[in-house]
């Protein structure tokens, strides 16, 4: 997709005059981007979702006098039925991960690297639902479901920005409105991050939100460090050969903490270091499960290409995470799956990239990638970890 050419989800706007003009910079109102969302999922459906306790759920409930109540599922069917008729909310993490509809519907975000991709978040309120005015360290596209909701946006935030004390849910102690929106069904609102922001249902509605991550450098050193350690051999130490008399014996001298500081750094130094971790680190999945190797019958080579010949496409895992690195777009060199490296043949650059460029993989394109014998062995292994499985 090149990067001038409009798109009607962003208004008009081009992928290039977005980032330049709005990426975690400023709101972004669309009026029905989306017109035919609407019918994607139900509330009961969304409820349904919230019942098992491998998905992640929340309720959160306004009390009077600016009390907040949390709760975290999986809930039943008889918490819901106790419930006020009014404010409060359900959120549900990772549909994209249950639900394929969704999965594929991310593609629609690809003039932004997947690799910044978290989840699809869907959340029903009941009429003033609201999760209070907050903020949130990530970028995301909010688009009205059904009903609808004012959306208020306020003042930038960060760690010194005060809370509300003795809450369980994080609320702004002061928010200062800027704009207002009235969305309805199809609609999106873009909010970078760090932006205060305020939403509340104007009757029963649902909205679903695209959030991209950002990790703290605190996560990232964190993460950084733990690689490297599983790395290092414990005969790599610190080493003095050329140590001088000194005079005063408790002294470090620049020198010392020169050499520590070029051992640290020579870690970051190794060939493909960084590469590696961080291809391990964003393709990881968000929760511990992983596709599982498929218990039906393997399809051989045929089998995918009589699939492609009939413009069958193969869909991604709705868990499963792909990225690359390497010097140019065109040139993997790294390939990992699900926070795992992964080799792949010296032929098979444009399958790489097209199995990380997309969730439905494009039938024709598949096939010319398949021409080599390398790349067919290369791809019946991702169907066999159960990357990839073929439509119904």
């Amino acid at each position: 997709m090149a990067s001038d050419t409009p798109l009607a989800i962003l208004g008009g706007l081009s992928i290039k005059a977005f980032l330049q003009d709005y990426w975690q910079k400023k709101p972004l109102f669309v009026k029905n981007a989306f017109p035919d969302i609407g019918s994607m999922i139900s509330a009961d459906e969304l409820a349904g979702l919230s019942l098992e306790p491998h998905i992640e759920s929340r309720l959160i409930e306004e009390k009077n006098n600016n009390q907040w109540l949390l709760e975290h599922g999986p809930f039943s069917e008889t918490r819901f039925s106790e419930l006020p008729e009014s404010h409060w909310t359900l959120i549900v993490q990772a549909v994209d991960h249950h639900i394929p509809e969704f999965s594929q519907f991310l593609d629609t975000f690809k003039f932004i690297p997947s690799w910044r991709l978290d989840d699809i978040m869907i959340t029903y309120a009941t009429d003033q639902g609201s999760v209070g005015p907050h903020y949130d360290y990530y970028d995301v596209f909010l688009i009205q479901l059904d009903g609808k909701r004012q959306w208020q946006s306020g003042q930038q935030c960060d760690e010194n920005t005060e809370l509300l004390p003795n809450l369980p849910v994080r609320i702004l102690h002061h928010f200062t409105v800027s704009d207002t929106w009235d969305v309805e069904p199809g609609d999106l609102l873009y909010l970078p991050p760090g932006m205060a922001h305020h939403g509340i249902a104007q009757g029963e509605c649902m909205t679903l939100s695209v959030g991209f991550r950002a990790p703290s450098n605190k996560d990232l050193l964190s993460s950084y460090t733990d690689h490297q350690l599983d790395q290092l051999k414990d005969s790599q130490r610190y080493a003095d050969p050329s140590l001088e008399p000194q005079n005063n014996t408790g002294w470090i001298p620049p020198s010392a903490i020169e050499q520590v500081k070029e051992q640290l750094l020579s870690s970051l130094d190794s060939p493909n270091a960084l590469e590696s971790w961080f291809g391990q680190y964003m393709s990881a999945a968000k929760y511990e499960e992983e596709p599982t190797e498929t218990d039906i019958s393997p399809l051989d080579i045929n089998d995918v290409l009589l699939c492609c010949n009939e413009n069958i496409p193969f869909l991604r895992d709705e868990t499963s995470r792909l990225v690359y690195t390497g010097n140019t777009s065109e040139q993997p060199e790294l390939f990992f799956v699900n926070g795992k490296q992964m080799r792949f043949p010296d032929s098979a650059c444009e399958l790489v990239q097209i199995c990380c460029d997309n969730r439905k993989l494009p039938p024709k394109k598949l096939a010319n990638a398949l021409s080599h014998t390398e790349n067919q062995v290369f791809f019946l292994h991702l169907l066999e970890k159960g990357v990839f499985y073929v439509a119904d």
